[in-house]
């Protein structure tokens, strides 16, 4: 499979592939960050669904393969959204000869966060709370350094470069933000890792009617009862497994068989 990134996820998706006998040819001969940057140099216009479609598809125009991948994150809304940072990540499977779609997902919360700059040891402290393999950006009043790693290179650019000539309003302005390239970004290395092991069961999920990979729940069926009063619940009570080929379709019963009454709103209004 051909796989477009400047950013080393193959890193992350080619192990969980690698045990389907699957490798992965890297290609870096299209510039991504065109498409769009975390730092906000490059406007995004496409979703992140669009933007891993796109890329997918490049990965097979620039090397000539059947096969592309592309993949795209995305930072903000989740379950809390004012209070949880959280990630997505998009992994797009693209067949150009069968013009074949599949779209693997993982999310999950971050505590990687931003800090106004005020004083070296406010900084330390700041980054002594993160993975250590975690890289910064400082976003001052001229633009933006990416790709800084760890406290002492951070205020080394701060003292050397970024700090001289400034007012204290300008420096007042000053925010250290984290990395969020791929290769800079252990927690969205996870997320990344886990989209790529629901790909790789995916392609080995086959549809019991045609054989046709990615046999996969596609709906919910809401109503899984309460343990307490019975009632029905907005919790799944089955999915719906369908083919995306010849659309056979299966109801698959979810593994509990009631609901905690916290989610009842009889019991729990």
């Amino acid at each position: 499979m051909a796989l477009l990134t400047r950013h080393a996820k193959d890193e992350w998706i080619a192990p969980p592939l690698l045990s389907l006998g699957v490798t992965l040819s890297v290609t870096d001969a299209f510039d991504t960050d065109q498409l769009g940057t975390f730092a906000g140099e490059v406007e995004r216009r496409l979703t992140p669904l669009e933007c891993a479609r796109r890329k997918a598809q490049l990965a097979c125009e620039l090397t000539g393969l059947d096969f592309g991948l592309g993949s795209e994150g995305s930072f903000g809304g989740g379950p809390m959204p004012v209070l949880l940072n959280w990630d997505e990540e998009l992994l797009v499977f693209w067949d150009r000869s069968a013009g074949q779609e599949i779209v693997a997902y993982a999310a999950g919360p971050v505590r990687v966060s931003s800090c106004q700059w005020r004083s070296p040891d406010r900084l330390e402290a700041h980054i002594a709370a993160n993975d250590a393999k975690q890289a910064w950006i400082i976003r001052h009043p001229a633009g933006v350094m990416k790709g800084l790693c760890g406290a002492a290179e951070l205020l080394d650019q701060l003292h050397h470069t970024v700090l001289p000539g400034m007012s204290d309003d300008q420096a007042a302005s000053i925010t250290i933000e984290p990395d969020l390239r791929a290769m800079h970004c252990p927690e969205r290395q996870i997320y990344i890792y886990q989209a790529a092991q629901q790909l790789a069961a995916r392609l080995q999920s086959l549809c019991p009617r045609c054989a046709a990979v990615n046999f996969w729940p596609s709906t919910q069926v809401p109503g899984l009862p309460c343990e307490d009063c019975g009632a029905p619940t907005p919790l799944p009570l089955a999915a719906i497994v369908q083919c995306q080929c010849c659309e056979y379709e299966i109801r698959q019963p979810v593994e509990h068989t009631v609901a905690d009454p916290q989610h009842c709103s009889w019991c729990n209004p």
